[in-house]
């Protein structure tokens, strides 16, 4: 049970820290906005301190001007858009059997076509042993669980999207793969820092092989971003040292220090002061150091950002699509226009999300099935007395 009356003086004193913040934010955005203009006008100050060590945050290098801004372009193709999203039912060592289940809302809507929608949800049951348990590097067994299972319903997600692609592929006819979240989960990849293909999405290679040349455009749709790449490039010219070293930097710890003016300004917080609705920003790559095309992972992702008129929302896709003018021209349209249709929010995102969902009541009801095929099995049941005594109150 909640008590909220003893919540009261924390949550006055959580108000009293946001007030703050806002004036806090506002001298960032005000020292972004002035650092960003310098950028634009000579980017040399920032790019020497930025290529010359691997030792220090992530950053993204715009393709061109910083605050170049790009109009909802006037093309607006018939398109059919696919979207998966994915939920689960956790592995519980409380229940009755050892098992998870990866359950995937599937959305496929033909937009200017006679052809009826698919808008279903697709279960699978994983309960073997090679299901439940990963050897580790160290040679121990363990129970998949958390991040782990996350991975495999992320994988899932990835194969189910492209075998909807390759199912619903009309020649000569725009689709737009959709997903909900990134393509490439920037924060896991440690090695991401020597290393771009950090910067790749390899559970959507396959996609990616097949949607080349095809219009087949794969994106992934990222609101409510906590990310501060491009802000963190605009920190480097307040850098003390010659050359950005994170690592032996004596004022790294100091508060008051230059280079943590504008540290934590979100992307989306800054670009809402650049963008108008249906406006797109300029597409950006992030790493560590500038690097020629020549020298690029295959299927590098990179990203930009646009402007839905709720919110600020990135989207990623790989290179092959931001790096041709008139397929991110219809990315960019098709993005809009699924936002649009959904009032705020892509609505084939939305329809997938709710389609993927497992609700509460639909896992106990999940359970209890397990447990009656059990029974008529003549399988003993058992659960832990930590799930009986939750289930029930002595007072």
């Amino acid at each position: 049970m909640l008590d909220l009356s003893k919540l009261t003086y924390d949550i006055n004193a959580m108000a009293g820290e946001y007030k703050q913040q806002i004036t806090k934010y506002q001298r960032q955005i005000n020292k972004a906005m002035e650092s960003l203009e310098g950028y634009d006008k000579d980017a040399a100050p920032w790019l020497d301190k930025i290529n010359s060590s691997s030792r220090h945050f992530f950053v993204a290098f715009p393709q061109g001007k910083m605050a170049n801004v790009y109009r909802l372009p006037d093309v607006k193709p018939l398109y059919t858009v696919i979207a998966v999203d994915g939920s689960q039912i956790d592995v519980d060592t409380h229940e009755i059997a050892l098992c998870y289940v990866l359950n995937a809302g599937r959305v496929v809507i033909h937009y200017g076509l006679d052809k009826s929608p698919i808008l279903d949800s697709l279960p699978k049951l994983y309960f073997r042993d090679d299901d439940l348990y990963r050897q580790q590097d160290s040679g121990d067994i363990e129970l998949i669980q958390g991040d782990k299972l996350a991975e495999l319903r992320s994988q899932m997600e990835a194969e189910e999207l492209f075998k909807l692609v390759k199912d619903n592929y009309i020649q000569d006819r725009p689709i737009l793969a959709f997903t909900d979240g990134r393509l490439v989960s920037w924060e896991k990849k440690a090695s991401a820092k020597k290393d771009l293909n950090g910067f790749t999405a390899p559970l959507f290679k396959d996609l990616f092989k097949f949607g080349e040349g095809k219009k087949i455009l794969t994106a992934g749709y990222v609101s409510g971003s906590r990310m501060s790449l491009v802000a963190n490039t605009l920190r480097a010219s307040d850098c003390q040292q010659p050359i950005m070293d994170c690592n032996v930097c004596k004022y790294r710890m100091e508060k008051d220090a230059p280079c943590h003016e504008i540290e934590g300004l979100r992307d989306i917080t800054l670009f809402k002061h650049i963008l108008s609705e249906g406006e797109r920003s300029e597409v950006f790559y992030a790493g560590i150091n500038m690097l020629p095309r020549s020298e690029w992972p295959k299927y590098r992702i990179g990203f930009f950002y646009i402007h839905g008129g709720d919110e600020i929302a990135r989207v990623e896709a790989p290179d092959y699509i931001l790096e041709d003018n008139n397929l991110l021209d219809m990315l960019h349209s098709m993005v809009y226009d699924q936002i649009q249709k959904g009032m705020g929010y892509p609505i084939s995102l939305q329809e997938a999300h709710h389609l993927a969902v497992i609700k509460g009541e639909e896992r106990e009801a999940f359970f209890h099935l397990v447990g009656r095929n059990f029974s008529r099995a003549g399988v003993p049941i058992k659960v832990t007395d930590k799930k009986l005594y939750k289930g029930a109150r002595i007072f």
